[in-house]
């Protein structure tokens, strides 16, 4: 099944907005994380320089801090805050939080600079840590001073700007989709309306397209209004050469039929076909050119027909199933009225007492069901039934004629009419008309 316009034009849309949405956001993300990181680190810079302007060397030659990072942090044990000093010799100084434990000797840059990484192995988890490297007087060659700070301070401050980041992203991007949906759908609405001119023009509810406001539409609308203006005449000027044709063709047929005795089998069987496929070909093209825009209601024709026949004849009863009252059929209503009268004048005719007639649904059409419970026809007659002026009941009047012109009809407008035997026990025949084609919005009856 193909996509339609709308969906493939948001897909197009959506995708390359989901996509530059995501690296934004991930852009955002990594950037923030690198913000915190080196506020992070700045912070324990601030520490290392405090701890470096307050140490000392005393008269022994040994460290000492003067000035303490004055943070509660350093004073909890294990809190993850720790600093220490340590001379060339391996002599230490460190902070409360450390208590029993020590960080690695560590060594900074040589140039006397900051140098921020990461450390593992030390409670309470990772830890961030600034190390420098000082020379000292009084007897010290150089000290090490390291500050550490614990590393999830920055990954929960990271951790929750992401999942507030990616939540207003979801919602922007959700906004997003749903504008481009709306301006899609408003921006196609033409095309929809112009589609269901098309659908309309093919069900025969509209003659011409028209202007939908778009110039572009406008445009094409114009240049199929030509179309289907030549289009018609050409038609109009088939069915009318076609006409004039019959008529030609009708006269010296009638001319011949009174020239030719009423013995001559051969002769007026020969007349009879020629007229047959005249009026067949005929047909065809009177229901061809009505056949897309035709559209009757076969239960109220039946209605109708049933209240007339049931006064033409008052020995029988017609018996009219109910159902069917939402179904429409293909079919002009006066054909269909001579097509059902000919098949319920004959029912009533042939019928003991009883008819009865169903409107029903079938096959994406409507089928008219006669039975009737006369004596009905073997095997042979029911395939001889419908030739033109073939008659099996010879004690009542007619011409035979009225089964072979509703079989021409109904085949004009694609439909077919069939015998059978009845559960009534006389004939039963079966007319199926197709529906006609759905308009925007309805939906089959």
């Amino acid at each position: 099944m193909s996509a339609s316009l709308q969906g493939r034009l948001w897909r197009a849309a959506a995708l390359p907005t989901l996509a530059l949405a995501a690296c934004g956001l991930l852009l955002l993300q990594l950037a923030f994380a690198h913000a915190v990181e080196r506020a992070f680190d700045a912070r324990l810079s601030r520490s290392l320089d405090a701890a470096v302007a307050g140490l000392r060397a005393d008269a022994d030659g040994r460290l000492v801090l003067r000035r303490r990072p004055a943070a509660t942090e350093f004073e909890r044990v294990h809190s993850g805050w720790y600093w220490q000093v340590r001379d060339g010799e391996g002599r230490m100084l460190r902070s409360r939080s450390l208590w029993d434990l020590e960080l690695p000797p560590l060594e900074g840059p040589p140039d006397g600079t900051v140098q921020h990484r990461d450390l593992e192995g030390l409670p309470p988890g990772p830890l961030r840590v600034a190390v420098r490297t000082v020379v000292m007087t009084g007897g010290i060659a150089q000290a090490t001073v390291i500050v550490a700070g614990p590393r999830a301070e920055i990954d929960e401050e990271v951790e929750a700007f992401a999942q507030l980041l990616w939540l207003g992203g979801a919602g922007f991007v959700g906004l997003a989709l749903l504008a481009i949906g709306v301006q899609l759908r408003l921006g196609l609405a033409p095309l929809r309306a112009f589609g269901r001119q098309l659908v309309e023009l093919a069900a025969g509810q509209r003659e011409l397209p028209g202007p939908v406001g778009v110039r572009e539409l406008d445009e094409v609308a114009g240049e199929l209004r030509e179309v289907l203006e030549q289009n018609h005449r050409l038609a109009e000027a088939g069915r009318k050469l076609a006409g004039d044709l019959a008529h030609a063709i009708k006269t010296p047929l009638a001319l011949l039929r009174s020239r030719i005795p009423r013995d001559a089998g051969a002769e007026r069987a020969a007349l009879d076909r020629i007229d047959e496929v005249v009026d067949r070909h005929l047909a065809r093209a009177s229901a061809e050119a009505r056949r897309r825009r035709s559209r009757c209601a076969p239960r109220a024709e039946a209605v109708q027909l049933a209240a007339l026949l049931g006064q033409l004849h008052p020995g029988k009863q017609l018996r009219l199933a109910p159902g069917g009252g939402g179904l429409e059929a293909a079919c002009e209503a006066s054909d269909l009225q001579e097509m059902l009268g000919n098949l319920l004048d004959n029912a009533l005719r042939a019928a003991r007492g009883e008819v009865h007639l169903a409107v029903e649904s079938e096959d994406g059409g409507v089928r008219l069901r006669i039975d009737d419970d006369g004596p009905g026809l073997d095997g042979e007659a029911l395939q001889r039934l419908g030739e033109r002026g073939l008659r099996f009941d010879q004690q009542q009047p007619g011409t035979g004629l009225g089964v072979s012109i509703s079989r021409d009809i109904a085949e004009s407008y694609g439909g077919r009419l069939e015998f059978g035997r009845s559960p009534l026990g006389g004939l039963q025949a079966r007319l199926w008309l197709p529906a006609p084609p759905l308009l925007p919005g309805r939906r089959p009856g």
